[in-house]
Order: structure tokens, then sequence, then C-alpha cells
């Protein structure tokens, strides 16, 4: 590992608040060990800005994106250097450490809003959405928020169908994820190869949960792979069998995970991690989230690589 990955290490084991997704650890599992570097501006002695980058190439071109699992990545402010101005002009410092590229794109964290300097040096900036529940103090009158056809009819008809267990295997999590992407007729976007190494590194450090809700004949209704840091848990993965979606274990396992965040994990916020489709945000909003903006950042360098976006 190279000084800045080192001393980045030290940093993180340090600075308590730093987002899962950019958690050493966390990019040596998605990126891999070479895969990744870290942007580094300093006052002195003391670290004041960090921000993740991936270290890419396809077909000659270099790609420094997101990578999957990878939900916000973007500039980090440590705690005496947060304020607008502070951080307008560390992100331009930030951005003169950028190494080439021919095709720059990050999500920053939603707690980033302020994009102005990439818009500046030259990026487009588009707004993003998540759902958040920003606070899970009084966790009855989060539930008497959410939509009535939940409350009255869904939970209810749910608890009676099935149970909520972590006691089931991942290939089990895998195999309904599968059908969740088959019923959108698309692949899904990882092997289990990948998900088994991503699992086993979220396990060991203990940053993940894995639910089922099952019937009473064994079948699983509903899945959800919740991760978290410090601060927020995240609702990483959901899937649903689709011959058994009419049971309404979806909604109630949501439910559960929710309550499992605050009871257990003792943690405040909670973040669905977006989504623009719009059946999907409707289920969110009906369960009393926050909606939330973050930026996409993109640059293009290359002429090519503008040319193939342009016939798009």
């Amino acid at each position: 590992m190279d000084n800045s990955k080192n001393e980045y290490q030290l940093f993180c084991s340090k600075e308590k608040s730093i987002p899962i997704f950019s958690q050493p650890w966390y990019l040596d599992t998605i990126c891999g060990k070479n895969g990744w570097d870290i942007l580094m501006v300093k006052r002195g002695k003391e670290v004041a800005a960090t921000m993740p980058i991936q270290v890419r190439k396809k077909y000659g071109f270099r790609l420094p994106r997101m990578p999957l699992f990878v939900k916000y990545w973007g500039p980090y402010f440590t705690n005496n250097f947060r304020s607008k101005k502070q951080q307008q002009k560390l992100m331009r410092e930030l951005i003169q450490l950028f190494p080439k590229y021919d095709l720059f794109e990050q999500y920053f964290h939603p707690l980033i809003t302020n994009s102005l300097p990439f818009h500046w040096a030259g990026f487009s900036t588009t707004t993003r959405y998540t759902f958040v529940l920003e606070s899970l103090d009084n966790l009855e009158k989060i539930y008497s928020n959410i939509d009535s056809d939940y409350r009255n009819n869904k939970i209810p008809k749910a608890k009676q169908i099935v149970e909520i267990t972590s006691d089931r295997t991942l290939q089990e999590f895998y195999a309904v994820q599968k059908k969740t992407f088959d019923r959108q007729g698309i692949d899904v976007p990882f092997s289990f190869d990948f998900l088994k190494k991503y699992d086993e590194a979220l396990a060991n450090n203990n940053a993940r949960k894995i639910f089922f809700a099952v019937d009473k004949e064994n079948q699983i209704h509903s899945v959800v792979y919740l991760i978290w840091d410090e601060e927020t848990a995240y609702f990483l993965m959901a899937g649903d069998d689709a011959d058994l979606r009419n049971s309404g274990a979806g909604i109630f396992l949501t439910w559960h995970v929710i309550e499992y965040v605050k009871v257990v994990l003792q943690k405040n916020r909670f973040d669905f991690l977006g989504s623009m489709i719009e059946p999907i945000t409707r289920v969110r909003r009906n369960f009393g989230a926050k909606q939330v903006s973050y930026f996409n950042i993109k640059k293009i360098n290359s002429k090519l690589l503008k040319v193939l976006y342009a016939l798009k």
C-alpha cells in the first residue's frame, strides 16, 4: 500500500464519520487493492478533505466512475473545514489533484450541497434523489406516518403469512435477487462469487445483515440486504418472488428492517438509497421518507467518447 493509502487508513481509523462507501476495506473489496486511489488535501499536518477515485481502464480509456455497490463518493470534509467558503476552496484543490482521465463520473454524498467548483471546472452537474428517514427517535410516530394501506392492510396481512429471519443462506438471497431481475427482463449485475466476496468483507467488519420473509411452506417471499456505517443504515438491496408479491411481505419486511436499525443497531438515520423510478419512489414516500437530492458529477475529456455519448 502506498503512503497516501497508509495515511488514509490511519485517518479513517480516527475519523469515525467516514461513510462506509469510502472506507479503505470497502474500497479494497469493491475495486480491488489496486483499483482505487485517494485524493487528500491538508492544512499543515491536518487532513482537511479527502476524495476516493476509481482506478480503471477499459478499451484503452481511463474511466474513474462509480463501482458496483458504491452509492456515494465525492469529497469528505473534516469538522474544522466544513464552512461553505472552506469547502469551495478545498474542492478546487481536489480537482487539481485529479489524474488524467477520459471520462470521470461520481455521485456525491447528499451532505455535499455545493458543486459549483466542479461546474466552474467544466463538469456537468445533474440532480438525483434518494429517500431518507432523517430521525428514528420516535418509531411510533414514524409508523403512524406510514401510508394507511400499509398500516391497516399490507403489514397486518403479511404478519399472518410470513416470519422474518436471518437464518437463511446467501445462495437463497441471490436466488431471490435473480427472480427480481428476471421479472424486469435483465441479468443480475453481479455474480454470486462477487456477492460472496462482498458479503464476507461486510460480515468481517460487522456492517451488514440479511433479512428474509419466509412463509410456513418455507417459501421466501422477500429479502433485504442492509448495510451501515457509524451514522447511517442503508437499504442496499431488496427483492421479491414475483409469484408471492401479493402477500405484502416486502412492505412488512421493510418496516421490520427500520425497527431493527433503531432498536438493535441504535442508529438514527435510514437511507433507502434512492431511486428515480416512479413506482419505487412512491413506496419510499409511503414510508414517510423525505426526498433528498444529491449530485451526479460528470466530465468527458475524450473527443471520441464525446461523440459516442452524443450519438446515444
